[in-house]
This record gives structure tokens, C-alpha cells and sequence, in this order.
């Protein structure tokens, strides 16, 4: 495991981290992850499906505010909803 690095401008900045596997034939698989998604996976032990997000419960998550406490699984259209509406709110 590698990081946490910024993330680019397609993930809105957000921090990530960067994986490096060997496959069954040798080969290396790099991949990343969010780093909110695996503070929550270490923290709580719970592996998460490919459709479910970690929110922050406030949305200054990408300022710091990366404790367990701040943050929440859910749905990937809900959090998309959820994110439409906050952006809807700002203008």
C-alpha cells in the first residue's frame, strides 16, 4: 500500500491510495482505492461492495475531517443524490 496521495482533479482532489499485487501468473496489478474507503474497511473490519460509498457524514471531509466518526456507508445513488443536492444548494 502506497500514500496517501492527492487525488486528481477527475476525483474532486480527494486522497487515495495506491495498490500493488501480483496476479497468479507474476504479472504486477496496480489499483487504487479512496482513502476514506479504507479508513472505514480498517477501522471497522468490514469488506464493502463495489456499490456501496463512504460518505462524510459533513462534507469538509476533503479537509481533514477523515474520522471514523465522520464517516458513513450508503448506497452509491444515494450519495450521488446526496451530493447533487448539496451542489444544487450552492450558487
Amino acid at each position: 500500500m502506497y500514500g496517501p496521495y492527492k487525488g486528481s482533479a477527475q476525483n474532486g482532489g480527494r486522497p487515495i491510495y495506491v495498490f500493488k499485487k501480483k496476479d497468479k501468473d507474476g504479472k504486477v496489478v496496480t489499483t487504487s482505492s479512496n482513502k476514506a474507503r479504507v479508513d472505514y474497511k480498517k477501522a471497522t473490519g468490514k469488506s464493502l461492495s463495489r456499490n456501496v460509498d463512504v460518505d462524510h457524514k459533513d462534507n469538509r471531509g476533503r479537509a481533514g475531517k477523515d474520522s471514523r466518526k465522520n464517516l458513513q456507508t450508503m448506497s452509491h445513488s444515494k450519495n450521488v443524490a446526496k451530493e447533487n443536492r448539496r451542489r444544487v444548494g450552492k450558487k
